[in-house]
């Protein structure tokens, strides 16, 4: 098990990591539309990404269905209309991201952090979410029914017309979130942490 390289990209006063097998980070690639495709032809070849850094890339209508995506950065990506159902995430970092209109049905997902990311019109509906960091994230319109949020953190998080019914919500936090027009029916909301939540 191995995480993405830490080393830097190498120009000056860069401080992003650089992509794997090269010496500069996404930002500073000349081929960046070479990098997302080589990406993605590995994905359908191998249905795993594993160890990436790619950072404040742009990907719409991609199947990472049923794939193995682990110890990665994807910080500040952007995914629209991206198909995520039946696959599992590891310990993979999406911090800063935007995720609009994505399906992650059925997903397998522990200890990945989406902190501080946009989340609108996305379906993480039967999925298991262990141990994962929504804290501070922004999220519209959304669905989580009939998932498994055992530990997972939603903080300091806006909710907008988000649904968690039918959830398991154990030792989940939503302290200090917003929220408006969210769901809980059919969950354990009383297993889980509101402290400070605005209701």
């Amino acid at each position: 098990m191995l995480m993405f390289s830490f080393k830097k990209c190498k120009v000056e006063n860069c401080h992003t990591y650089a992509l794997r097998d090269r010496d500069i980070c996404f930002h500073h690639s000349l081929d960046k539309e070479a990098v997302i495709d080589n990406l993605i032809d590995d994905l359908k070849r191998t249905k795993r990404i594993e160890n990436t850094s790619i950072v404040n890339a742009e990907f719409e209508n991609v199947d990472f269905s049923s794939a193995f995506i682990g110890f990665s950065n994807f910080a500040f990506c952007t995914f629209r209309e991206c198909t995520f159902n039946t696959s599992s995430l590891i310990s993979n970092f999406f911090d800063y991201a935007v995720f609009e209109r994505c399906e992650f049905k059925d997903l397998e997902a522990r200890y990945n952090v989406f902190s501080g990311a946009m989340i609108i019109k996305s379906d993480f509906s039967g999925s298991n979410l262990i141990l994962s960091s929504f804290m501070g994230a922004d999220c519209f319109q959304s669905n989580f029914n009939n998932t498994d949020l055992y530990f997972s953190n939603f903080s300091l998080s806006k909710l907008i017309s988000v649904s968690f019914e039918d959830s398991n919500l154990k030792r989940c936090s939503f302290q200090s979130a917003l929220m408006r027009s969210v769901s809980f029916r059919y969950s354990n909301p009383e297993e889980a942490s509101f402290k400070g939540a605005r209701l």
